[in-house]
């Protein structure tokens, strides 16, 4: 069993010390609200098909967790237009 079969998880010491490789732990957040995991938080891997694969929070994973994705990624594009060319 992997992270990528989407399945909600409970964070780890050594995932919030270790994700992302040289990060160290930096980028163990939910990609919706920006919070950084801490041991014993519940986490999600989720499969977008069509953006970057992302992580979600308890809190903020749900039924239409994707479509929120979608609107929060078009959001930084008109936001950071300059970034994405």
């Amino acid at each position: 069993m992997t992270f990528t079969d989407q399945k909600p998880r409970l964070a780890t010491k050594q995932l919030c010390e270790t994700w992302g490789g040289n990060d160290k732990g930096k980028r163990f957040r939910c990609y919706l609200c920006g919070h950084k995991f801490v041991p014993g938080d519940i986490w999600r891997w989720v499969y977008s098909g069509k953006y970057t694969n992302f992580l979600v929070c308890k809190m903020c994973d749900g039924d239409n967790v994707l479509d929120r994705w979608e609107v929060a990624n078009d959001e930084l594009k008109r936001r950071f237009w300059w970034a994405c060319e």
